[in-house]
């Protein structure tokens, strides 16, 4: 909060102290202030940290301690921004468990400036905000249908609803873009300007109406969507009535979006940043690009223009794009933006809820019906480089169509649209081979790829959250797979099988292998060989474990999955050799599997091991690990690396590789 207060009196300062010199002088006055209580220094020891809370969830909270901002875990977090605490605790780097395609919360607060967690002893509140904007947004929803409030929510407030009517927009790819923009409040500031100025003059009535985003303001704070906003507001009024419009909005949007950068390069990570400054800077590039066409045919190429520009952030959101999102987007951010317009109305007090409640039904009711028709193109998100060449082309085609420069902009539409395509279309899987460890935590998951036939050794399991979901369809579908022609457990424990139905659900899944007797097994051209052949003879789960065999990427592989030691001796017992390059090491590393004869007897070069982050089991058993390097096995681990990929090109080269996030 003091951050922006800073931008605001830095902003107005400047501004009034070219006209009127004794109010700029007063305008220092915050900065001066807020540097101060920023910065001031405490007789605590160094245990005890004291700060105003900047960001409040659920489940944390951030201070602002002596200019460092600072994580806390709170269950069931009571404190509210501006609230002034006194926190004797542990001061800690931050340490965060991620898996593959999941959200990383870690990224996530280091874009935000946040490095460091405060594992808490003891908190004191010096200062309680009396401001009560949890119990103000709760108080607020329950005015609204409960199935309607977690769209308000998320319209509203950019509350996360990974489920329902959010879900649905997901699939439809316009969730992000309205929230992001935050179009509906410019919605809200003109029309209430609009009616106000019917009694009043207009430069008082864009006043008043700015006015009353504070309390917006307030309750949606730090949302930068609405400080950006906000922000811009105040600077085109300074603009217009005290600067006589010296500034055209453009130079506006960038010397604030500048300003903004200099006080807080985090903000440069945020969305709502990017876009927010971002898409207005486009629309001004590209407004003059078909200037001679009709409005109506100007608007549809202007729409389009904005699609292909937006395609990286599609990807990046959704692994993929929707070729019928800029038609859906087109037709319902007006919903979307009255939707939230009128709510936003219902926040200050007048009373719309039946009008709310009917536009959300019929949202809700309309995102659900075309939900079931989303179509996507799988793809992985662009590379840095890979944006940069985008953007550079993008642009480059917008100046020479605008200077009408015919051989130049067809020869960069030509290149442009060739190589989207090809990068959208799965042609790389057809001359690729791939084997993936996937990383989904304390469990087991691989993916086999013969290329477009695939298979799933294992889904992996979690009681806390949805693996199916979460992990391993956006991992299908960075990697531009459509559908699963086997999945293989190789047994019923949970963190090896619990995903399979919610990806069954989701998913096509052509068939499902859990029996011995399915073996040998060809799919695709791709053979599978079970070694645990004595499953009928053993009452525990882990000893029912499938052992796997395949050969692809040019290397063999063993997929132990949970068997254990005994299982070891008779496969031993009973193949005189198992060729193996790469081991997936049994029981995520437990030492009841992997001993010391049966890694002799199959001589790997590599052992996998998957395995979660800090798990309670302490896998992998440090025996294990000492047996390994032992027999110079070279050790990779999900926990550590993430998802393990190796892939082979065919008649071109073998090389393999690990990306802890996205693999492009």
């Amino acid at each position: 909060m003091i951050v922006f207060a800073l931008v605001g009196a830095i902003i107005i300062g400047v501004a009034f102290y070219k006209y009127k010199k004794k109010i700029g002088i007063l305008c220092v006055f915050p900065l001066l202030a807020g540097v101060g209580i920023s910065y001031i220094k405490f007789d605590f020891k160094q245990d005890v940290y004291a700060g105003f809370v900047i960001d409040s969830h659920d489940s944390y909270f951030i201070t602002l301690s002596k200019g460092e901002k600072l994580y806390t875990y709170s269950k069931d977090n009571t404190y509210e921004i501006g609230d002034y605490l006194q926190i004797k605790g542990e001061k800690k780097k931050l340490d965060f468990i991620s898996i593959e395609s999941e959200f990383d919360f870690q990224d996530y607060l280091e874009k935000k400036g946040v490095h460091y967690e405060l594992v808490i002893e003891e908190i004191k509140v010096t200062f309680s905000n009396p401001i009560k904007i949890k119990e103000g947004r709760k108080k607020f929803l329950s005015h609204f249908d409960e199935s309607q409030q977690n769209l308000i929510s998320a319209l509203l407030f950019s509350d996360k609803d990974s489920d329902g009517v959010m879900e649905d927009a997901s699939k439809l790819h316009i969730a992000r873009l309205t929230n992001a923009t935050g179009i509906f409040i410019y919605a809200y500031l003109h029309f209430l300007t609009f009616i106000i100025s019917y009694f009043i003059k207009d430069k008082k009535a864009r006043i008043i109406s700015l006015i009353t985003l504070i309390p917006y303001f307030i309750f949606t704070f730090p949302r930068f969507a609405v400080i950006r906003i906000f922000v811009l507001e105040i600077l085109r009024i300074i603009n217009d009535y005290l600067l006589k419009k010296k500034f055209r909005n453009i130079e506006l949007i960038a010397i604030t979006g500048i300003a903004f950068l200099i006080i807080d390069y985090h903000l440069g990570y945020s969305i709502s940043f990017v876009l927010g400054f971002t898409l207005p800077l486009i629309i001004f590039f590209i407004r003059d690009l078909n200037i001679h066409k009709k409005r109506f045919k100007l608007k549809i190429a202007n729409v389009i223009y904005m699609y292909v520009f937006l395609i990286p952030f599609e990807l990046k959101f959704y692994n993929g794009i929707n070729p019928f999102s800029l038609i859906v987007q087109t037709a319902l951010t007006p919903l979307f933006v009255a939707l939230a317009t009128v709510s936003l109305f219902c926040f200050y007090g007048i009373p719309l809820y039946p009008a709310v409640n009917f536009l959300g039904k019929g949202t809700s009711n309309i995102l659900g019906w075309l939900a079931k028709l989303a179509f996507q193109i799988n793809a992985p998100p662009f590379s840095a480089w890979m944006i940069l060449i985008y953007a550079l082309l993008f642009l480059a085609f917008c100046y020479y169509k605008t200077i009408d420069f015919i051989p130049i902009y067809r020869v960069i539409l030509f290149t442009f649209v060739t190589a989207l395509t090809i990068y959208l279309s799965p042609i790389s899987n057809l001359v690729t081979e791939q084997v993936s460890f996937i990383n989904v935590g304390q469990g087991d998951s691989c993916l086999v790829r013969k290329g477009n036939t695939t298979v799933l050794i294992d889904t992996g399991g979690s009681i806390y959250k949805d693996i199916a979901k979460g992990t391993l369809i956006p991992f299908l579908k960075k990697n531009r797979i459509y559908r699963l022609d086997a999945v293989i457990t190789t047994h019923e424990d949970y963190d090896h099988s619990g995903a399979y139905d919610s990806l069954k659900e989701n998913f096509y899944v052509k068939q499902r292998i859990t029996e011995a007797t399915s073996f040998p097994l060809n799919v695709g051209g791709i053979s599978f060989t079970n070694y645990n052949t004595h499953i009928t003879e053993y009452s525990e789960e882990n000893d029912k474990s499938l052992v796997i065999g395949f050969h692809l990427v040019n290397k063999d592989f063993l997929i132990m999955g949970d068997a254990p030691i005994k299982v070891e001796k008779k496969i031993m017992e009973e193949n005189k050799e198992i060729k193996c390059d790469i081991l997936k090491v049994g029981h995520h590393g437990s030492n009841t599997s992997t001993s010391d004869e049966f890694i002799k007897y199959l001589k790997p070069k590599v052992g996998i091991i998957s395995c979660g982050k800090k798990n309670k089991y302490k896998h992998p058993h440090k025996s294990v690990v000492e047996i390994l390097n032992k027999n110079h096995v070279k050790i990779r681990r999900t926990d550590e690396e993430g998802t393990i990929n190796y892939y082979y090109f065919y008649q071109i080269t073998t090389f393999q590789c690990s990306l802890k996030n996205n693999l492009v």
